[in-house]
């Protein structure tokens, strides 16, 4: 795994890099957990419907102790692993881990390993349909009827929102970290316009390498700060963008990630609610922990303070030139505040 991709996926920072992580052999594949048949929020049906996911750490037993993680966009199970430790973002040590697979990330149900002719189904795909599957494994199973924590990052930190939200009394604790309850007109406009380069790509007979590519170059400007884009040089930022579209070129399908944009992009706690986020916000029970970065400019802000404010959570505002992926730069600062809430 090269550098960027690291950076991409949101796992680390410099400090993993050099710490020789992007030698590591890969890790055995996930195992895999059938729910027979999944019902969508739009209607449509999963048959065969899958869950991937990975366990760390024990048990205790009074079984209360099993924190849930879901993947973020352009993510797998396996891309967590670093962030696992006494050390670490979340301590394994004290904590039974359960990584899960988002649905469309072609481990969990996805477009690529679905037959064609029931494809359709992910068209309408929500972060609320990869929660409402994640709680069904958690519960048939896992045959876990409660969590201590939900922690995730990015789209995993949208899904976090949505099961504190959807499922307020199933957990104690929940941590989205850079992610958003309800996605604001600049972040809905900046992944529609990925989308469109998928799907006008397609529609045109554009080669999956080219479309990697542009989608390397947006998310370029995007995921970081112009500051650090201007930092690492024109050379570096040449070089990311190739090793970035090489590396999701080979390891993922356009049609997948097209299903999980469109979940993140529609994402919104409050739908339920008519769009009024202090009306989800009403619903929470859990203690949260709620960390972004004004300096984000792919999952703004904005309303995960907003939301925080309404639900009285702890907050990290954590600055930085790495924007989006702040919490793996600012590691140093960010996983003891993680680890100790998860503690309490």
């Amino acid at each position: 795994m090269t550098r960027y991709a690291l950076l991409v996926a949101s796992i680390v920072s410099l400090h993993f890099a050099e710490r020789g992580y992007s030698q590591a052999p890969s890790p055995p594949p996930p195992s895999i957990a059938s729910l027979g048949t999944c019902r969508l929020m739009s209607g449509a049906i999963i048959q065969n419907c899958r869950i991937a996911y990975r366990t760390f750490g024990r048990l205790n037993a009074a079984r209360s102790n099993a924190v849930l993680i879901p993947t973020w966009l352009l993510g797998r199970s396996e891309d967590w692993i670093p962030l696992l430790g006494a050390t670490a973002l979340v301590d394994t040590t004290r904590l039974f881990t359960i990584l899960v697979d988002a649905f469309g990330n072609g481990r969990s149900s996805s477009p690529s390993n679905t037959d064609p002719s029931a494809r359709a189904a992910f068209n309408d795909l929500t972060i609320a349909d990869m929660v409402e599957a994640q709680r069904r494994f958690v519960v048939e199973h896992l045959k876990l009827p409660h969590l201590h924590a939900v922690v995730g990052i990015s789209m995993g930190g949208m899904q976090a929102f949505e099961w504190a939200v959807r499922y307020p009394t199933f957990m104690d604790v929940v941590i989205p970290i850079a992610g958003s309850p309800q996605l604001g007109a600049f972040d809905q406009t900046l992944w529609t316009t990925l989308l469109s380069e998928i799907d006008n790509g397609r529609a045109r007979g554009v080669p999956a390498d080219t479309i990697w590519m542009q989608i390397a170059r947006v998310g370029e400007l995007f995921l970081r700060t112009p500051r650090g884009v201007n930092e690492a040089g024109p050379k570096s930022v040449a070089s990311d963008i190739r090793e970035f579209a090489a590396t999701f070129r080979q390891k993922w399908n356009l049609e997948d990630y097209a299903s999980q944009l469109r979940a993140a992009r529609r994402h919104d706690v409050a739908a339920r609610f008519g769009g009024n986020l202090s009306r989800a916000a009403a619903q929470v029970r859990a203690r949260m922990l709620v960390i972004y970065s004004w300096d984000d400019h792919m999952v703004t802000p904005g309303t995960a303070a907003a939301f925080a404010k309404m639900v009285r959570a702890d907050t990290l505002s954590v600055p930085s030139t790495c924007g989006h992926v702040a919490s793996g730069c600012e590691s140093a600062r960010v996983n003891p505040v993680v680890r100790r809430f998860l503690a309490r």
